[in-house]
């Protein structure tokens, strides 16, 4: 059995993605006689064993390993809600928050993260009715402090980050800029020139169908850069 089709390649309802037997159906697939076929126009996406069509310019569909930028909604006895700029909400227990010792009773848990905070956090499990937890406990997981937030459409987020992600440190090195790409769509970008960032991933979002881009980009970045006399 073959994979028909590979990651971030575009598919309409009906496309066979894959055959393969040990490749699980998640979010926007259907199995019928061993094989996997796309409910929508959108993207391919493989997981840990799993496979799913990402919907194109559709709202984010979590999928367990993704790693999002969210924002603190909620804090109850011994979790957080987040918003992940999803139709589902994600929840982050106190065992995913912090690997030291809290006392429910005695240790307030807004002193690691408030509503309205935003963090970078990875998703560790999405069940079959879309619930949706969240870890910390990652090196790519932070507390988001300054900076400003974009949204780009969540099938544009490939092109954005690049192949190796090659583009988004372009972006940030040529802005001197921290730039983190959250699968879910949404952006922090903090540092010296976040304006010309920012509008650079707006760019790759609006471009992202055309040859040519990394080189294209960086050109427009050093070109805006020696216009508004910034860095």
């Amino acid at each position: 059995m073959s994979r028909l089709k590979q990651e971030n390649d575009i598919v309409v309802p009906g496309d066979v993605v894959t055959e393969e037997d040990d490749v699980r159906p998640s979010s926007g697939v259907y199995t019928e006689e061993g094989k996997i076929y796309s409910q929508h126009i959108g993207t391919v996406k493989y997981g840990s064993g799993s496979v799913r069509v990402q919907p194109m310019d559709g709202r984010y569909i979590p999928e367990e390993g993704d790693v999002v930028i969210a924002e603190v909604t909620r804090v109850s006895y011994s979790r957080w809600n987040v918003d992940m700029d999803s139709p589902y909400e994600g929840t982050l227990d106190i065992s995913e928050a912090s690997d030291q010792y809290v006392d429910l009773d005695e240790d307030d848990l807004t002193d690691f993260y408030d509503v309205g905070d935003a963090v970078v956090a990875k998703v560790t499990s999405v069940s079959e009715s879309m619930d949706v937890d969240l870890t910390m406990l990652d090196d790519r997981c932070r507390k988001l402090e300054e900076g400003r937030i974009i949204n780009i459409s969540p099938h544009k987020v490939p092109r954005v980050i690049g192949r190796q992600g090659t583009m988004v440190q372009q972006i940030n090195e040529k802005t001197n800029c921290h730039v983190i790409v959250g699968q879910n769509g949404l952006v922090w970008i903090n540092g010296e020139n976040p304006t010309v960032a920012a509008e650079a991933v707006k760019k790759v979002e609006e471009e992202a169908h055309t040859d040519g881009l990394t080189d294209r980009i960086g050109e427009w970045i050093d070109e805006q850069i020696e216009e508004r006399g910034e860095n």
